[in-house]
């Protein structure tokens, strides 16, 4: 930075390592880090940044934000609300906050219910649409390793969705879906490409039907819960051959 030829002098946000131990100077190590900043003519201004591991459960932030204060660097600007500090730690708030999960309407714990008088609505959606249907009777074994069998006559649906798109492929039996804007539920295991849904609650259901895997009417980090991880997995393992669309 000292000897970088820039047009005119830069903004830099120098983290600090409150407790976290991924990044970041040590408390021991971070004021004489900002003096020697504050001496780099390319430098402008320092922002004192650092990220809380435990805002969004019971743990909480008082013992990051504790570290944060000791060092008495109220002349510095502060960013360090992540997206649980945002919604449950105000008093982290500082001059910037960093919401990344609820961006999304997602819930930075992990569990929906936590967000659900917030006001946050999800921004995303992954949709997809019914391409076969088949009335199974009694005893009939659905998909690889025949991990579902019918306990009674069942109309099944295939979706055209699979582990190849980023739908998690061991979200099991159960995991809720929505059949033309109906509640229902995955069956059997998740094909490369496919998976299958049971119609029995969607009669009018047919070859072409909308498919919200999660989204509006279903959210994600329930979808996540069910499949034993956490909506941000999800968020981010969807593949490129997904289209987008921006509405």
């Amino acid at each position: 930075m000292e000897e970088a030829e820039l047009d005119k002098p830069i903004d830099i946000y120098l983290k600090l390592n409150s407790g976290m131990n991924r990044l970041g100077f040590t408390p021991d190590e971070y004021p004489q880090i900002v003096s020697m900043a504050n001496g780099i003519k390319n430098i402008n201004s320092v922002t004192l940044m650092t990220h809380f591991a435990n805002s969004d459960n019971e743990i909480g932030v008082d013992g990051q934000f504790t570290v944060v204060n000791r060092l008495n660097m109220n002349s510095l600007p502060h960013c360090l609300a992540n997206s649980g500090a945002v919604l449950w730690h105000p008093q982290t708030h500082g001059d910037w906050v960093r919401p990344g999960i609820i961006l999304y309407g997602a819930s930075p714990s992990g569990k929906w219910r936590d967000i659900a008088d917030v006001g946050l609505r999800p921004a995303m959606s992954l949709k997809s649409e019914i391409i076969a249907v088949h009335d199974l009777a009694k005893g009939e074994n659905i998909g690889y390793g025949s991990r579902y069998t019918t306990q009674c006559m069942t109309r099944v649906g295939t979706v055209a969705c699979g582990y190849a798109d980023g739908y998690p492929r061991h979200a099991p039996t159960g995991t809720p879906i929505i059949v033309d804007g109906i509640r229902t539920r995955l069956l059997g295991a998740i094909s490369m490409d496919m998976m299958s849904v049971d119609l029995t609650p969607c009669p009018l259901a047919t070859i072409g039907s909308s498919v919200e895997l999660w989204g509006e009417k279903l959210p994600v980090d329930e979808v996540a819960e069910s499949a034993g991880t956490i909506g941000y997995e999800l968020l981010c393992a969807l593949a490129r051959r997904v289209p987008v669309v921006v509405e």
